[in-house]
């Protein structure tokens, strides 16, 4: 088969699959990603921590797999659901997607996984070897998406609601023109000002120990100037991407309710996860959330903050009976919470 009639194959298998874009790029390097990260020392984090498999290490596929060719760039798209706001208060809308490095069992996980299966069963060989390549920057390459100033990767038909996945293989295929551009107006600065905790510095800047996430996941203490910003948000922010006005259209045409979703909103209690058990956590919390929390204690502090700026007095006694945990990171939150409640 040649590699124009391979390429359409795979293309269109990935479309049935549920993907809503595919293209494909070339296995070189990103030698201008490497160069921008060594430029920040906000990210020494995770660039000086070779073999985490996360963003350095993924700059040179030639390296890690020099048997690569081309690279297969998949979105999966999930603009067209109408999230519950009892969730989306609390939880980035692509982890309740379920999109995001997706449990095998999930559906996206199985999709993933099919596709992958699919690319093998014909002869190719896909790199399994756990470091990511700079997806972002491959799936522009392979033009299936551009970029927003708010550092997301966009469609036309999703805006930023959307998951890449890549796949690095060994055969040689038919490469897409690449669209390696930002189309937000020059003098748009919406996301940036809609930032809770001014994280975004200027166009395609992030401070990532400012983020909302980033703090949601840290297992230090987080600083009191961002507890106010980051509001109930426990497991990412949505903020950028909802003012983002290449998102309006997007966000007034979901309408798709999830079932499952609508069912979860009803069992969600940020006192539940304040106060969390092993139970709780593997029927709501885990299902939504399992992506970068595994200390049960972060989300019990991220709860505690939540709780806090809710304005809510009523969430006293619970706070009060967070402070018998043995972790000083929830005792502190807790306290941070009361403190803040009381005064209201």
């Amino acid at each position: 088969m040649d590699k124009k009639a391979l390429t359409r194959k795979i293309k269109l298998k990935a479309l049935e699959l549920g993907f809503s874009k595919v293209g494909v790029t070339t296995a070189a390097d990103f030698p201008e990603y490497e160069q921008e990260l060594k430029a920040r020392p906000d990210y020494a984090p995770w660039i000086n921590n070779p073999g985490a498999g996360y963003l350095i290490d993924g700059c040179r596929p030639g390296t890690f797999y020099p048997e690569g060719k081309a690279i297969i760039c998949a979105v999966y798209g999930y603009g067209d659901i109408l999230f519950p706001e009892e969730l989306t208060a609390h939880v980035g809308r692509i982890y309740l997607s379920r999109s995001y490095r997706p449990l095998n069992e999930s559906v996206s996980g199985l999709r993933a996984n099919e596709f992958k299966n699919f690319i093998k069963s014909l002869g190719i060989a896909v790199y399994e070897g756990g470091i990511d390549v700079p997806q972002r920057m491959a799936c522009a390459r392979a033009g299936v998406t551009t970029y927003g100033k708010n550092n997301f990767a966009y469609t036309e038909e999703d805006g930023s609601f959307i998951t890449l996945y890549t796949f690095l293989v060994d055969t040689e295929l038919e490469y897409d023109e690449p669209t390696v551009t930002r189309k937000c107006p020059p003098d748009c600065r919406q996301c940036m000002d809609a930032c809770p905790t001014q994280a975004i510095a200027q166009a395609g800047r992030l401070l990532p120990m400012k983020c909302v996430l980033m703090n949601n996941m840290r297992s230090t203490v987080i600083p009191d100037e961002l507890r106010a910003g980051i509001d109930t948000r426990i497991h990412g922010c949505d903020a950028c991407q909802l003012a983002c006005p290449r998102n309006r259209k997007v966000l007034a045409k979901a309408a798709r309710k999830e079932p499952y979703l609508e069912e979860l909103k009803k069992d969600f209690d940020l006192e539940r996860m304040l106060l969390l058990d092993e139970d709780y956590y593997r029927a709501v919390v885990y299902p939504i959330m399992y992506n970068y929390i595994r200390d049960l204690d972060v989300f019990r502090r991220n709860a505690a903050i939540a709780l806090g700026n809710t304005g809510d007095p009523s969430h006293i006694p619970a706070l009060k009976k967070a402070l018998d945990n043995e972790n000083p990171l929830v005792r502190d939150a807790a306290q941070w919470a009361i403190d803040k409640l009381s005064a209201n």
